[in-house]
């Protein structure tokens, strides 16, 4: 079975658990939460927050495949 190749740099693309990526950006992005109950949160929050959107997105557009040579997904 021939590997998917990347479009930016033509490496090898592996693919992560989908499931795995999506369930953790949701609960990173669902962690801002607690800064309802202590304000000194908010700030803060913002990393996970932005990380969390970043792992919705590869779970769903990049569909799990991340490139080992220039380290990054293909939206398309």
């Amino acid at each position: 079975m021939l590997g998917i190749k990347c479009k930016t740099c033509g490496g090898e693309m592996i693919r992560k658990n989908r499931l795995r990526l999506f369930v953790v950006g949701v609960l990173m992005v669902a962690s801002i939460a607690i800064a309802a109950f202590v304000p000194y949160f908010w700030a803060p929050g913002v990393i996970p927050v932005l990380t969390g959107v970043y792992f919705l997105t590869w779970a769903t557009l990049g569909k799990g495949y991340w490139c080992r040579t220039c380290k990054k997904f293909s939206v398309v």
